[in-house]
């Protein structure tokens, strides 16, 4: 049994202890739904599906070939912005989805939640198909909670005519040359900054772990909280202290206007961010077409080649579905189906099945970076993402604690803040935990 095996198994244990705790194990409605609920699907099969992604083309490519199993889809907003919560309250209400789209980081909140259906039954055979670490995202204590769809593998973005003319040759490939580079562009011009701080708790954990640190683990019977970790203080301190000196932005990313308008007039250089930040880069700021680049993620120590990722999402089946199998196959049929991975990829996703990123729509050169293979660049960085995080049990929390507090102080200041808040809030659950 290996240390991940371990792991998750406590985890599982301590996740039930909690919906025991806090009274929210499986309620009369929906405790024998499985087990009933498959003997009662003796015909065509009706299953709402809830997410935010472009999922409306690999929905109709489903009905169309899978007659007895329709399945509606409808937008909701994302996970982050009322999207869990409004899963959440349609459930407890008796009129929740048979599926939902769920973040990897999500997945053991909803599980505490008793909003998510265990689908190991259902889904473990095809779980070679992907991305070993979507797969262990997916699952919590040996038990399977959602396929894997997508995943976030981080790199650079960067400006070649922006580098060019300020005499920079090549990407920085650690982090210390990062810093050299901005050095040297604001000592050219002070008012351009070479990139943008994260400022926001689902960046600074992409940074932690590219580190090999995690936020959680679990000792004996209990949660350890080890959010102010060395890996996280490292992190928080250089880009606190490439803040301080004016080097970076404090915020803004691809989908910010702010970020854009800087863009747009050669005021930053790069930024960090996985691979579907791309499509943000060619929608807002099209007239840039050509001008951008894409390198892999600087690493801490040159050539171990350490990458991150930062987002993707798997499709869960939810707690009182009246069809889980079918729900399952369709969870399999997204993710795994060859014209619904084209389909996916042709909207931005990056698959997290393996099959997937060989597409030879990945292969080609894109136009926008003039003509260079990013695929290629993608591939390699998903596959050098560290095997070690654990995800916690109160995700939003986390992210709305640790968002706030980096937009009013210095990063390893909400380091610290976030640190306390997420232990305070994990007692709340009735859970047992310990400072790391």
């Amino acid at each position: 049994m290996n240390s991940t095996t371990i792991r998750t198994r406590r985890l599982l244990t301590i996740t039930t202890a909690a919906l025991l705790v806090a009274g929210l194990g499986a309620c009369s409605s929906t405790k024998s739904t499985s087990d009933n609920s498959e003997k009662s699907q003796a015909g065509p099969v009706k299953m709402e599906f809830w997410g935010w992604a472009g999922y409306e083309k690999i929905v109709d490519q489903w009905n169309a070939s899978h007659p007895n199993a329709k399945v509606t889809y409808k937008k909701i907003p994302s996970g982050g912005t009322g999207g869990y919560t409004q899963i959440s309250n349609a459930i407890t209400a008796g009129e929740g989805p048979c599926l939902a789209q769920i973040e990897y980081q999500a997945i053991p909140s909803m599980l505490v939640k008793n909003t998510v259906m265990d689908i190991t039954k259902y889904a473990s055979a095809d779980m070679a198909k992907y991305a070993p670490s979507a797969v262990s995202a997916s699952s919590v204590g040996g038990k399977i909670y959602g396929v894997p769809v997508d995943v976030g593998p981080m790199v650079l973005f960067y400006r070649k005519d922006l580098f060019a003319k300020y005499g920079i040759t090549k990407p920085p490939a650690t982090w210390a040359e990062y810093k050299a580079d901005a050095k040297k562009v604001a000592a050219a011009d002070p008012s351009v900054k070479f990139g943008n701080a994260p400022s926001e708790g689902n960046d600074l954990a992409a940074y932690t772990l590219q580190t090999g640190q995690s936020w959680y683990s679990v000792q004996g019977d209990s949660w350890t909280v080890s959010i102010d970790n060395p890996g996280t203080r490292k992190v928080a301190e250089f880009w606190q202290d490439l803040q301080d000196k004016g080097l970076v932005q404090k915020s803004g990313n691809a989908w910010d206007p702010k970020f854009n308008k800087a863009a747009t007039a050669g005021k930053v250089l790069t930024f960090v961010n996985a691979s579907w930040a791309a499509g943000g880069i060619k929608s807002d700021l099209k007239d840039l077409s050509g001008k951008w680049r894409v390198a892999p993620m600087p690493t801490w120590e040159a050539g171990d080649g350490k990458s991150s990722s930062n987002g993707g999402s798997a499709t869960s089946v939810m707690t009182g579905c009246k069809s889980p199998r079918e729900a399952a196959q369709f969870a399999t049929f997204l993710s795994s189906d060859p014209q619904a991975v084209k389909t996916g990829i042709e909207s931005g996703l990056y698959p997290a099945s393996k099959a997937g990123q060989d597409d030879p729509a990945l292969a080609a050169g894109d136009p926008y970076f003039g003509g260079q293979k990013v695929g290629d660049l993608y591939k390699a960085s998903a596959a050098q993402v560290p095997s070690t995080w654990t995800n916690g049990p109160t995700y939003q929390q986390v992210q709305t604690d640790l968002t706030g507090a980096m937009g009013k102080g210095t990063l390893p200041d909400a380091v610290t803040k976030v640190q306390a808040s997420t232990v305070a809030a994990i007692k709340k659950l009735g859970l047992s935990v310990t400072n790391g």
